[in-house]
């Protein structure tokens, strides 16, 4: 039996080698550290986690026959009681996991490949001890050092809930490098620093190039971020928040959108003004709430202070608020 399970541990570690590749490969193409946060959006770690409960499952309902140590089984009235609490707190620990791990990355932790990595792998870990700790103390396998039990109960799980954890987080990364839009019948595309034929429902970006990348609804776009030669548009659809990213400089957007409902706050930033919630003066600055949960407050540099309360009220801003910033 143990030569079974090597086997399946010598499967798993070449999904993950492959995975390794695909992965370098994926983000060759990106930027360092730009992390896919739709990961952490709450429709996707829905679907992750349905299909990682599911596969887990599965997995256990056919690994169990096959393992002299697998006590899981629902056809079992001895097993059941024990099954149903090992399954249950399980879940409830994933969602209780998952949802920590999506306000913290909104207020407090910068997530980031390597620590997403680092969270799943102690969700496996502490879900292997809890079993771990039900064989133990509940299956009493005396029979087995509590070393075994451990280590076993851990590479289980790893096999359980990791295969699924890696295909639902290449695909993630995969839909979102292959995400695009729906691209309107135009031929007015315009090189990088010229202004790009715009009306005030449809917004057309193009890349450095010229070539038509984008094009989306006002009222679909909710902001604009700057990272090094890229930009990144976010915007929602089907009530769930996307982002695209384009080779292009965020000052060309800036001048092809003037007179647009599209203003520039930041040097970073530039965020659809038909989309703020609240702009609020705090002790460092004044800053955007935009009206979508879970979009971070958006800075308003000392530069556009003047423009944006202007725009945003329809009045001069006071001098003293231009002075603190």
């Amino acid at each position: 039996m143990w030569q079974n399970f090597k086997i399946w541990g010598e499967f798993f570690v070449n999904l993950q080698s492959i995975n390794s590749e695909i992965t370098f490969c994926l983000m060759k193409k990106r930027k360092k550290n730009n992390f896919t946060a739709t990961l952490i959006e709450p429709g996707n770690i829905v679907s992750s986690l349905t299909f990682s409960v599911l596969y887990a499952l599965v997995f256990l309902v056919i690994y169990s026959p096959y393992s002299e140590t697998a006590w899981f089984g629902v056809a079992k009235s001895e097993s059941f009681l024990l099954t149903t609490t090992f399954v249950v707190v399980s879940v409830l620990f994933l969602i209780l996991s998952r949802t920590l791990m999506f306000f913290l990355s909104k207020k407090i932790i910068k997530i980031n490949y390597l620590k997403y990595s680092i969270w799943l792998l102690l969700e496996i870990i502490l879900i292997g001890v809890f079993h771990a700790i039900l064989s133990i103390v509940f299956v009493k396998m005396n029979e087995y050092p509590e070393s075994y039990l451990l280590t076993k109960s851990i590479l289980i799980t790893l096999l359980g809930l990791g295969v699924p954890y890696v295909i639902t987080t290449m695909w993630s990364i995969i839909k979102e490098m292959r995400n695009t839009l729906l691209v309107t019948d135009t031929n007015k595309v315009a090189s990088d620093g010229e202004a790009i034929a715009q009306n005030i429902d449809i917004i057309n970006i193009t890349d450095n190039k010229g070539v038509l990348k984008l094009s989306i609804k006002l009222d679909n776009l909710y902001y604009i971020k700057a990272e090094d030669n890229y930009t990144i548009v976010y915007y929602t659809r089907n009530g769930m928040l996307f982002r695209y990213m384009i080779r292009c400089k965020i000052q060309t957007i800036e001048d092809t959108f003037k007179n647009t409902p599209l203003m520039r706050c930041h040097r970073t930033y530039i965020v659809n003004s038909k989309k703020i919630k609240v702009l609020r003066h705090e002790t460092d600055g004044f800053y955007i709430d935009l009206d979508f949960e879970g979009i971070d407050p958006i800075p308003v540099s000392k530069t556009y202070t003047n423009a944006v309360v202007t725009g945003f009220s329809g009045e001069t801003p006071p001098i003293k608020n231009k002075t603190n910033l």
